[in-house]
């Protein structure tokens, strides 16, 4: 789903341009016990009094449970106790009322008109999961919260050390630089130390040769420490590029394997901004900000114990920072949270906008609607500074304050510090080291303190990144799946299907292709013709009954196995950046030109090919923007062809030719579909005219089934679908002839 739809996507998905719910303070695990699950959520606008505000209708394997935030008030159905669900829509708002076995008439929840759509779907699904009751069976990947929803949620714990897993791999780098930072730190402690020396003996003493001495002594720290600091940022440099190869890699790899369910909840502006931003920041965590914390401590401590060897007195003024610094930490540490996640939603809705119009910039500039998407992005981009300066105004309350109180506390060391010098009690070399030391200890504080943005980001960003790789893959690696050659028999039997959990767009499909069978699927849009295939390819699974092939389940077969024997052109071909060749022989590794050209032959599609300056090697551009609709099509043919399936789908592979190159491609599928299975979806019915077999479905059922001149004498759906086209065609005849 490209934008947000609320209800069962409701919980913090970040879809649409309206901003999800804060759930991060409800406690929805609180409402569940034992065994119970959380299904299906639906937020509501309006309270038990009719009141706007929060109430949340929260479906369970066991419950209907609606909960008020701001009360606390809980009400608590059990499913087995459901006779019946009513949904009212109202003139300005509408209701869901449950009635008990008991003959009891519940009201449940009310809701404006802005929800009326979302609550109607939540009616069903409660229809639907009631009904079944105890035989209900939780469908694999239909029961979604949301992105960072209750089914999703990780605790911030566990994300902090799951990320430090990921310098397991490379511990020896990070030993090698923590070991340098030690050396760094420690030359660090040099400088002060010989400064007190110099000030108090060299210079007061009026000895010349210690002068010298210690100069030399400082040239050589100084070098020392800038040397031990190039080695270390370069590790830490390459540190961090590693992990994030790994990070990115493990990342794009998991989603590459995630269910089209999955891609079709997330957009991909969501997707790229984890593959992309969200591991950046994790980065400079890992990296320099693992690296600065250990550092910090260990400075902290020593120069703690050098300050308070060297003055007790005046190292309580020194301390005096620490306290304020601990409660800024929690304070910002409390609010961070919220305000990073609003801010990064708004760059992923400025993300998935852009992945949206720049590679649709053709049909932008073709309504003329540059001005619209620039308005778009700017509203968007203004959203994004509101968010920001949110993150802005946060830091600005506690850090700036913290750097404040550190000034003061200074102030009052050089006050009573120069007391003490003057009084003769303290030297003043020792001051001047005592107060580099401080400086030396402040360092470490604020750093610590300054961790805290980045650690949070870090958190935030690990979240998102976890979020995605706690969703399952397609297809476990279960030894119980298997790998054979298809003959291509096919049998539905009995198949439910909804895109919306139990909201089915197919009902009850029954259907039996031989092998070597081509068989026409034909009728009016939105019946579920290409759902069916999807199904076949299992980019789904059925909610109910099954679908075999040579009478194997396909959840056993293994998915690399089913998809390899089936080829298929879709509808709107998609192709690759890189070349017609390259294209081509994308199904199939270790290819020879011979092979490529021969399929593009049959396709149709060399001739075109040929006529390119460069032929076979040309660049089909981003998306194949270079490329005719029809020639885009032919290579998709071409490319189906060249895997040499045993099933063959085409999803009205010829919509997008003339009607030359529809007949030419429809003789080389003559040819190629022998000995093949072929389904063939068409708007156009003259193409699955010779077909075995012709599949007729109106509103996910299959209405008619039969030969082309079967289904003509019935005079049923097919028929009227024929007549009506027969007299567009003949229209459009005399509209040309009229016009000459």
């Amino acid at each position: 789903m490209g934008r947000e739809e609320r209800g069962f996507n409701k919980v913090g998905l970040e879809g649409g341009v309206d901003e999800p719910p804060d759930t991060s303070s409800i406690d929805f695990k609180s409402l569940v016990s034992g065994d119970e699950e959380i299904l299906f959520m639906f937020e509501s606008d309006l309270r038990e009094d009719h009141t706007f505000g929060s109430r949340w209708l929260v479906l369970t394997n066991k419950r209907i449970i609606v909960y008020t935030p701001s009360t606390g008030n809980i009400q608590a159905i059990p499913l087995k106790n459901v006779k019946d669900v009513r949904f009212f829509d109202y003139l300005g708002s509408g209701e869901i009322e449950v009635e008990l076995i008991t003959g009891k008439v519940v009201s449940l929840i009310h809701f404006t008109r802005s929800r009326v759509e979302e609550f109607r779907r939540a009616w069903r699904l409660i229809e639907e999961v009631a009904v079944e009751g105890e035989e209900y069976r939780k469908i694999e990947g239909k029961c979604r919260t949301g992105e960072n929803g209750f089914s999703n949620k990780v605790a911030k714990r566990d994300v902090l050390l799951r990320l430090l897993v990921f310098l397991k791999s490379y511990w020896y780098l990070g030993v090698l630089t923590i070991f340098l930072s030690l050396i760094s730190v420690a030359l660090g402690l040099i400088p002060p130390y010989l400064l007190k020396i110099l000030i108090d003996e060299a210079i007061d003493g009026g000895n010349i040769g210690l002068l010298e001495q210690l100069v030399m002594y400082l040239i050589a720290v100084y070098f020392a420490s800038t040397l031990v600091n190039i080695i270390r940022n370069y590790a830490l440099a390459y540190l961090g590029e590693k992990i994030i190869f790994d990070m990115r890699v493990r990342l794009y790899d998991h989603i590459q394997r995630l269910s089209l369910r999955f891609h079709d909840k997330y957009g991909s502006g969501r997707l790229i901004s984890r593959i992309s931003d969200d591991t950046s920041r994790i980065r400079w965590f890992l990296t320099w900000g693992v690296q600065s914390f250990i550092i910090s401590i260990l400075q902290i401590v020593g120069i703690g114990v050098v300050v308070f060897t060297m003055d007790p007195f005046l190292s309580l003024f020194a301390l005096i920072p620490i306290p304020f610094v601990f409660y800024g930490v929690y304070y910002f540490r409390r609010k961070a949270r919220r305000v990073y996640h609003r801010a990064w939603r708004r760059w992923a809705d400025v993300g998935s906008l852009l992945v949206d119009t720049i590679p649709g910039i053709l049909v932008v500039k073709a309504f003329s609607q540059e001005k619209r998407e620039i308005s778009k992005f700017k509203a968007l981009l203004s959203e994004v500074i509101k968010a920001n300066l949110e993150t802005v105004k946060l830091r600005l309350e506690v850090f700036p304050l913290l750097g404040l109180i550190t000034s003061v506390s200074a102030v009052l060391v050089w006050w009573m510090g120069g007391l003490s010098v003057i009084s003769g009690d303290l030297k003043l070399g020792t001051l001047i080291a005592f107060v580099s030391y401080m400086w030396q200890f402040y360092g470490p504080v604020n750093t610590l303190s300054s961790l805290v943005e980045p650690l949070q980001t870090a958190l935030t960003a690990g979240e998102r990144i976890f979020e995605i790789l706690e969703n399952k893959l397609e297809e476990s690696s279960s030894e119980e799946t298997i790998d054979f050659k298809f003959k291509g028999h096919i049998r539905f039997e009995n198949v439910y299907f909804g895109y919306e959990p139990y909201v089915y767009v197919l009902h009850g499909i029954n259907l039996e292709i031989k092998p070597g069978e081509v068989v026409g699927v034909v009728g009016p849009s939105g019946s579920g013709k290409t759902t069916l295939i999807k199904l076949l390819l299992r980019l789904y699974n059925p909610d109910k009954g099954r679908i075999l092939i040579d009478g194997v389940d396909l959840r056993k077969i293994k998915l690399e196995s089913l998809r390899k024997q089936i080829g298929i052109v879709l509808q709107e071909p998609i192709l690759f950046s890189g070349t017609v060749a390259e294209n081509i022989a994308y199904g199939k590794s270790r290819i020879q030109p011979e092979e490529i050209i021969a399929v593009a032959k049959a396709a149709y599609a060399h001739n075109f090919i040929m006529k390119f300056p460069t032929a076979y090697d040309t660049d089909v551009g981003e998306r194949g923007n270079r490329l005719s609709g029809g020639e885009r099509q032919r290579i998709a043919i071409a490319r189906a062809i060249l895997t040499d399936p045993k099933i063959l789908i085409l999803d009205e592979a010829t919509s997008s030719v003339d009607t030359i190159t529809e007949r030419q491609i429809q003789a080389a599928l003559n040819n190629l579909v022998k000995g093949r299975t072929t389904i063939v979806i068409a708007h156009r019915l003259s193409t699955v005219k010779n077909a075995d077999k012709i599949i007729v479905m109106n509103k996910g059922q299959i209405v008619e089934m039969g030969t082309h001149r079967e289904l003509l004498e019935r005079n049923g759906l097919y028929r009227r679908l024929w007549d009506a086209q027969f007299e567009e065609e003949k229209r459009r005849k005399s509209e040309k002839i009229q016009l000459v």
